[in-house]
């Protein structure tokens, strides 16, 4: 046994962690910067949505004003129409027209000669 662990002691290799970024090296500074930087962009970002949801806000409160109005004036025209169409006022329009009752109608009787031409 003394010769196999003679031999795997000879023939062990040391391994070094290797660095993954030589070249590059980063200090503190660099690193705040790019925080503040981030931090700068998620502020900014931020206000431009809350502006952009406040003016999508009132532009729906002036679409739900401009609803109900034309509703308002929907139903205020559907009344009108309705009084139109009531009997009395036809009557007053009848009279105002000049027109008179109808009497009796005749009506011609088509001879079958006629009908066959």
């Amino acid at each position: 046994m003394s010769k196999f662990f003679h031999l795997t002691k000879k023939s062990k290799k040391i391994y070094r962690r290797k660095k993954m970024f030589p070249a590059m090296k980063i200090g503190l500074k660099t690193v705040n910067i790019v925080i503040v930087v981030l931090i700068a962009v998620v502020g900014i970002s931020y206000l431009v949505q809350v502006n952009d949801l406040a003016t999508k806000g009132y532009q729906i409160e002036e679409l739900e004003n401009r609803i109900t109005e034309l509703q308002q004036e929907g139903a205020d025209l559907e009344l009108n129409v309705l009084s139109l169409q009531s009997m009395g006022t036809v009557k007053e329009r009848v009279d105002d027209l000049g027109m008179v009752l109808a009497g009796e109608s005749d009506y011609l009787q088509p001879t079958p000669v006629a009908v066959a031409r």
